[in-house]
């Protein structure tokens, strides 16, 4: 049996202690990172970067090693991928059922082919509040300030800091009295592949504790990761969790 094929059968425990040294490299760096590891296993660069892509969806779920006895095919990893990209509330259930043996990579074909055709059939018609009205209704609500007294811009032209990561910045702030700020959060403005999926929900979590250090209330409109976005605020320092608000209903 050969290098790949005994890398193959537990891929995750090869690839994940490169990890670490892998993400902390430049881009140019990391070419030459993975063509050495092409050398030494005999594996294409394209099988390693999967390898790769797979192992940090799975860290992000908290998988870091796979569960004895048990595969899970880096096709079938890529596949719930590609789902979460689309449906991200289906991801943990789907990957429960890889790791319980009841899912087959053909069976995430047929899956993903559903998954591509609901977004499709389901894509969001245009809401019937807008972001700045959902706001200004949930400040009130909560009894924070009336909406005569809220001030509301695009983020940029009241913040133009560079402590966001800006592919997933705040698309509001509110002027409050007292000169009391407010910052909301939109999740659903940020599409993309799955590897995009996992970087701008990492980023996007992040934003929401930055943007809570510097503003006095911070609303998050994420329906698709509203129980990412609730773990983030009970797993908080209490002086930050009540002014971290989630608002509108979860998808």
């Amino acid at each position: 049996m050969g290098a790949p094929s005994k890398i193959a059968s537990n891929w995750l425990a090869y690839i994940r202690p490169h990890l670490r040294p892998y993400e902390t490299l430049g881009r140019g760096q990391r070419r030459y990172y993975i063509a050495r590891l092409s050398e030494e296993t005999h594996l294409s660069d394209n099988s390693l970067r999967r390898y790769i892509a797979a192992a940090q969806f799975l860290e992000e779920e908290g998988i870091t090693e796979l569960p004895p006895g048990k595969r899970m095919p880096v096709a079938a990893v890529e596949r719930i991928a590609r789902i979460a990209a689309r449906e991200p509330e289906r991801r943990r259930q789907l990957l429960d059922d890889l790791a319980a043996g009841d899912l087959t990579v053909e069976q995430l074909v047929h899956e993903l082919d559903k998954s591509k055709k609901a977004v499709k059939r389901n894509r969001p018609k245009t809401p019937d509040i807008s972001l700045e009205e959902l706001a200004k209704a949930e400040l009130e609500a909560q009894d924070i300030a009336i909406a005569d007294d809220m001030k509301v811009f695009p983020f940029e032209v009241m913040d133009s800091s560079t402590y966001y990561d800006w592919q997933t910045k705040p698309a509001l702030a509110i002027m409050l009295p007292e000169a009391r700020r407010v910052v909301v959060m939109d999740a659903t403005r940020f599409t993309g592949a799955p590897t995009s999926f996992m970087r701008q929900r990492k980023e996007f979590l992040r934003n929401v504790l930055v943007a809570a250090y510097f503003y006095d209330f911070v609303l998050v409109y994420a329906p698709h990761w509203r129980a990412d976005v609730e773990k983030l605020i009970a797993s908080g320092r209490p002086d930050a969790r009540d002014r971290i608000i989630p608002i509108g209903a979860e998808e």
